[in-house]
């Protein structure tokens, strides 16, 4: 994937986590009982991953970044 558009999907996958994340907070799950609380905590769990996911594709590692675990 070219570097350009790894950080487009990258600034979509976070946008698009931080949404959810936000509407998790501030919009109707509040009032979610029973089963459908458990299905709340894993969509916000999920908005985190999507996050994590899109923060990784933006800043991909370098060749700096990568340790080398190869002995002398």
């Amino acid at each position: 994937m070219s570097s350009e558009l790894s950080r487009i999907v990258g600034i979509a996958t976070v946008l698009g986590g931080i949404a959810l994340a936000f509407w998790l907070v501030f919009g109707p799950p509040q009032d979610w009982e029973g089963g459908t609380r458990w299905l709340r905590h894993g969509l916000a769990l999920g908005s985190l991953g999507a996050i994590s996911v899109g923060a990784r594709l933006f800043f991909p590692p370098g060749k700096e970044d990568v340790l080398d675990t190869a002995p002398d």
